[in-house]
């Protein structure tokens, strides 16, 4: 196979999906941004909203950083009266992150924002081709994740 059969690169897969990120996070960043936030801690407040005591390293583990990084997060959004962190009462050196009142609120008000993106993000498509595209992507990110 030679140059002239493979694809260009702007036609690759793995360049659209990097683009189509790169566009999505500067959408993202600039609404997480209007609220004071950074998308990390979007992430944070959006999986605590979800499932509230998760603790520091599952936390990290969901937003794909280190438990370092995911600690300074949460002292952030605790400084900001946004999150409580609460001892565990099975092992007290782990402490459960939880939203605030004003944690709960400002996360609503982000997500709004977040879900009218989605919806721009995916107009045009048919529900039916959402639906693929979300197996796609999920069958991508298996095939490039070590087992």
């Amino acid at each position: 196979m030679g140059v002239m059969d493979e694809p260009k690169s702007e036609e690759m897969s793995g360049y659209l999906i990097k683009r189509a990120q790169a566009a999505i996070h500067v959408c993202l960043e600039e609404i997480v941004s209007a609220h004071g936030l950074g998308i990390p801690q979007f992430v944070v407040l959006s999986f605590l909203a979800e499932t509230p005591g998760l603790a520091n390293a599952d936390l990290a583990r969901r937003a794909f950083v280190t438990p370092q990084s995911m600690n300074e997060v949460l002292k952030q959004l605790e400084s900001t009266g946004l999150v409580e962190r609460r001892q565990n009462p099975t092992n007290a050196r782990i402490l459960n992150a939880y939203l605030t009142h004003s944690g709960t609120k400002k996360r609503s008000a982000v997500s709004r924002q977040v879900q009218e993106l989605e919806a721009q993000l995916l107009g045009g498509l048919t529900s039916d081709e959402r639906q693929t595209l979300n197996r796609t992507l999920l069958t991508i990110i298996e095939n490039v994740t070590p087992a």
